[in-house]
């Protein structure tokens, strides 16, 4: 059964990696840690992550922020099933949305997650800029904006995969 599972992860995950032309992505645990050591989390009413893949950074957070909530959004059938699956299991305050993110509105989000490729991203940009209030932080893991200057750039030691730009509109 587990192995049956398996492949349909598999073959699911390729398929919407042909249909939507993004692969599930997902932040390793150094990485995390290190936006839960960045990020001033307290305050905010409200945290979105597009393209949440298997759940497990936002998952962190809601654990380390019980008042937060948090919301992930993701349309891969497979991940999305895995992040409720870890929801379950660790009991964590998460909603998941199983749709398209550009058809979500993210105008009361506080602080909003981003790990996507760059044909995305530079797509995702126009809506961040008309959606999002001022003060909302976007935090984008590995692939920049391009038509917004950084607050802050958290390098890792090797190469520009995992770093971390940090955002405030």
């Amino acid at each position: 059964m587990l192995v049956a599972c398996s492949i349909v992860f598999v073959y699911l995950n390729i398929f919407y990696f042909i249909y939507l032309k993004v692969p599930t992505l997902s932040a390793n645990n150094k990485v995390i840690e290190k936006i839960l050591r960045s990020i001033d989390f307290k305050g905010r009413k409200k945290f979105y992550d597009l393209g949440s893949g298997n759940g497990k950074l936002i998952s962190g957070v809601a654990s380390l922020y019980p008042d937060l909530e948090c919301i992930g959004i993701e349309y891969n059938i497979a991940a999305y099933y895995c992040a409720k699956t870890r929801n379950i299991f660790l009991k964590n305050k998460v909603s998941y949305l199983r749709e398209n993110f550009f058809k979500v509105n993210l105008d009361d989000a506080d602080i909003v997650y981003i790990y996507l490729f760059p044909g995305v991203m530079n797509r995702l940009e126009a809506k961040l800029a008309n959606e999002l209030k001022s003060g909302t932080v976007v935090v984008v893991n590995s692939f920049p904006l391009k038509s917004k200057e950084p607050k802050k750039i958290i390098r890792r030691k090797f190469g520009a995969l995992d770093t971390l730009y940090i955002y405030e509109y």
